[in-house]
């Protein structure tokens, strides 16, 4: 009812006045409405904000699970073209080495590790029908790796010289200082028998004498690390290894007899 009255008000002030004015009760209707008309339009301003907000936030969910998707794709891609950066650049010291080498050599990839801690050997996808024999060294392009103690047609088994049970003679480049390196069954190394009489010092680099029938001289072995008192006469020290023994993927067969390739 009230709102036919001030329909009906509207109408009489339309008609009985100039159209292009408004008459008192039409400007007093009108001032009384204008707080709910800005209430209503705020308020439906604010629905249209916060459905915009909504959709934005749909959209932005979308987009985050696209980006998190392609994201973890170039992380793959990244680990993918690392992997093989990294072979590409073993082979390419492999490939130094072995254009350097005067002897016949074969390649060889790891393809078994012994899983006993107290032994360190590991198995290669190369064996007699390669010509591998016993006691051939072993190499990497960063050094001296370990020998061939067991051979099948197709594999072979390498002695780490990170296994106690290797030795190698050995020579301080330096210093010119002989000895005998040994495994320790951890990571590093250690030489024994240096004579007390020459000036030692750690850093020196650790390359194989030659003597012992296995390793051609020459060989790098490793760097210094420390040095300890081993009796009265000698002197022992700790040889972190030039290879990293515990990571071997490719290595080289150092085949001494028989004619190059």
């Amino acid at each position: 009812m009230m709102l036919l009255a001030v329909l009906a008000l509207l109408t009489g002030q339309v008609r009985g006045e100039d159209r292009r004015r408004l008459g008192p009760i039409t400007t007093g209707v009108l001032t009384a409405l204008a707080p709910v008309h800005i209430a209503m339009a705020r308020v439906a301003d604010g629905v249209f904000r916060a459905w915009e907000l909504y959709t934005e936030i749909g959209r932005l969910r979308v987009e985050n699970a696209r980006l998190r998707e392609e994201a973890q794709r170039l992380a793959q891609e990244v680990t993918r073209l690392r992997e093989t950066a990294q072979a590409a650049q073993r082979l390419e010291s492999l490939l130094a080495f072995r254009a350097q080498a005067p002897y016949r050599v074969v390649a060889a990839r790891v393809v078994g590790r012994d899983p006993a801690s107290w032994f360190a050997t590991i198995v290669v996808d190369r064996g007699s029908a390669d010509g591998v024999v016993r006691n051939a060294p072993v190499v990497t392009g960063e050094g001296a790796v370990g020998r061939v103690i067991e051979t099948t047609p197709f594999s072979a088994r390498i002695l780490l010289l990170s296994d106690p049970r290797s030795a190698v003679g050995v020579i301080l480049q330096d210093s010119r200082e002989i000895g005998v390196v040994e495994g320790t069954g951890g990571d590093n190394l250690q030489v024994k028998y240096l004579s007390r009489a020459r000036a030692v010092q750690p850093g020196d680099v650790v390359i194989t004498s030659g003597q012992g029938g296995v390793f051609p001289p020459g060989i790098v072995v490793g760097r210094l690390a420390s040095l300890r008192s081993g009796g009265e006469v000698f002197r022992e020290g700790t040889v972190r290894p030039a290879a990293n023994l515990g990571r071997l993927e490719e290595v080289l067969i150092l085949l001494l007899q028989g004619p190059p390739r």
